[in-house]
């Protein structure tokens, strides 16, 4: 089963396709689309977000032989496992704030127990309340993002890709030609990878916080 697939943005030459995070939808990419120059991209609902049903293979419809993947954190996560699957059809990966898996089965297990307690807190806080403690979390460093496109969500739907798609069952995963972009707050992803482009005034969340200059780096390692 494919995920829903939306074009944000229509124009010639090698398409651009953009994975958002948890909670997210296409259209959290729409603020770095307009600082881009007229190139055809692509949006695609994760499993359970958005228009996307929850289902427990990640792939949608290639929009062209081979295109450009940008993935952000869950998202970021999908796009190289998605990129060890198909090779053939990434020309470039771009991952922002994207885990590349942890080592260890303790560090897995309190991964899945913590993830249990979040999802326990979507099933039965209203989505108001839960997304004020997520984005409480101190990796998002105070930014809180518009909530009124990720109050809409299926939480049932939500829950379902949390678990399954959970840093906790990610096989670790490291692609040496994928370009890593960082928050300049993001102290965590930043530890992760020392030699990722920084974004500046920027945290987790870099394509909501600062698009303009993750389109710059788009223009510049893509385009």
């Amino acid at each position: 089963m494919y995920c829903s697939s939306h074009i944000l943005k229509e124009g010639p030459g090698t398409p651009l396709v953009f994975l958002h995070g948890f909670l997210g939808k296409s259209e959290d990419w729409e603020g770095v689309i307009s600082h881009l120059t007229h190139c055809p991209c692509i949006g695609v609902d994760l499993p359970g977000h958005g228009l996307s049903s929850f289902h427990e293979t990640f792939d949608f419809s290639p929009p062209a032989p081979r295109f450009h993947l940008i993935g952000y954190s869950m998202g970021g996560r999908l796009a190289m496992q998605y990129a060890l699957r198909f090779a053939e059809r990434i020309d470039r990966l771009l991952l922002i704030g994207a885990h590349p898996g942890l080592k260890t089965e303790k560090e897995k297990k309190e991964r899945l127990q913590s993830d249990a307690k979040w999802a326990d807190l979507l099933l039965h806080l209203s989505i108001d309340e839960f997304l004020h403690r997520w984005y409480d979390q101190p990796l998002f460093y105070g930014f809180k993002p518009d909530l009124s496109m990720r109050r809409k969500q299926n939480k049932s739907e939500l829950v379902k890709s949390f678990l399954h798609y959970s840093l906790g069952n990610q096989l670790s995963c490291h692609l040496e030609k994928a370009i890593h972009i960082v928050g300049e707050k993001d102290l965590k992803f930043r530890a992760l990878y020392p030699n990722a482009i920084v974004v500046p005034n920027a945290g987790h969340a870099v394509h909501l916080e600062n698009p303009k200059a993750l389109a710059n780096i788009i223009k510049e390692n893509i385009l």
